[in-house]
């Protein structure tokens, strides 16, 4: 893939998402807002308002050349992961309006939508600048891999040394080395790019390998609210549950809904001395993808936006000014 471009402002929650969760989601894109808070106290959930008019989505969670690993002097050409992003990002709104449209429907087919969002969603986790040990320390196997395509190499060897005039004022506003710096481009180059043709990406065979591992307990819920609102973390993610028992991710999907991906080791779950024949039972049942639908469950909304407010980076963002479960 071509992956020269010219855009300078980019997004690391895309515009897509912020959209679903706009102020004024009837405006024309370029009008459409959505309000910021910035953390104030995260252990009482303290947050202030930063403008009352609202910010454009436009140019909210962006920052300038942060996906650029090449840029090109004297001209706007630059080299950068758009092109990538756009593959999972350019669905994302049917995806969403189309999960939640057949939750309704007794026995409709809804593991694509639940698989291409759990991509987009990731992705999220991935591109996000404010995550940038905690994806490194995920992928630790990618650090020294490099591409055996020769046009891929090219590419990879861009990512690595290519010119990055803005390398260095990023990384001091993100607190890191400029060596992570550079160690992310490449991670997600390594995670995105096609490296193999008839096979998938790092990213989507990361994916696969959940979503088919016999061992694995998969839950997922989808918790949607009539009147109340949810909110969209800077991250782009929250964690409901603690990291050493299950691997757990919230997101949101709208302004009024997110989804909860729950992957459990069948071993920890069950009792010990359980037999056999319960565990293959389990197993069995993994091979299709089982879906709760929870309608204004609003405890869990609490939880989940006190969850977004205390483990964002700064910020965090709503289609209303009253943010349900902060007090």
């Amino acid at each position: 893939m071509d992956l020269q471009d010219t855009t300078r402002n980019q997004h690391f929650v895309s515009q897509v998402e912020q959209r679903l969760n706009a102020i004024n989601p009837s405006a024309k894109a370029v009008n459409q807002k959505i309000y910021s808070f910035s953390v104030v106290d995260r252990e009482s959930y303290l947050i202030e308002l930063d403008s009352p008019n609202g910010l454009k989505i436009n140019k909210t969670l962006s920052l300038t050349d942060i996906f650029s690993f090449d840029i090109l002097e004297g001209t706007a050409e630059r080299y950068n992961f758009e092109k990538l992003f756009h593959q999972y990002e350019a669905d994302i709104n049917f995806n969403t309006i189309s999960l939640i449209s057949k939750l309704s429907i007794p026995g409709s087919d809804i593991k694509p939508e639940i698989l291409n969002l759990f991509a987009s969603k990731l992705l999220n986790f991935v591109r996000n600048p404010y995550s940038i040990k905690k994806v490194l320390n995920t992928f630790p196997a990618l650090k020294n891999v490099y591409p055996t395509n020769p046009v891929h190499y090219k590419n990879f060897e861009k990512v690595l040394q290519g010119r990055k005039p803005q390398q260095q004022q990023l990384c001091k506003h993100l607190r890191i080395s400029e060596e992570e710096y550079s160690d992310w481009l490449g991670v997600i180059f390594l995670l995105l790019t096609h490296l193999e043709d008839g096979r998938t990406n790092f990213l989507e065979q990361v994916i696969k390998g959940l979503f088919e591992n016999p061992d694995n307990f998969i839950m997922i819920i989808v918790y949607t609210y009539d009147d109340k609102t949810c909110l969209l973390s800077d991250r782009g993610y929250s964690i409901p549950l603690p990291e050493q028992e299950h691997m757990a991710w919230d997101f949101n999907l709208n302004s009024h809904g997110f989804i909860r991906y729950i992957f459990g080791d069948l071993d920890t779950l069950l009792p010990p001395n359980t037999p056999k024949s319960i565990i293959e039972k389990y197993k069995a049942r993994q091979k299709s993808i089982n879906v709760s639908h929870v309608i204004n469950d609003l405890d869990t909304l609490g939880q989940y936006n006190k969850h977004v407010v205390y483990q964002c980076y700064k910020n965090i963002f709503s289609s209303t000014i009253k943010c349900y479960g902060l007090g």
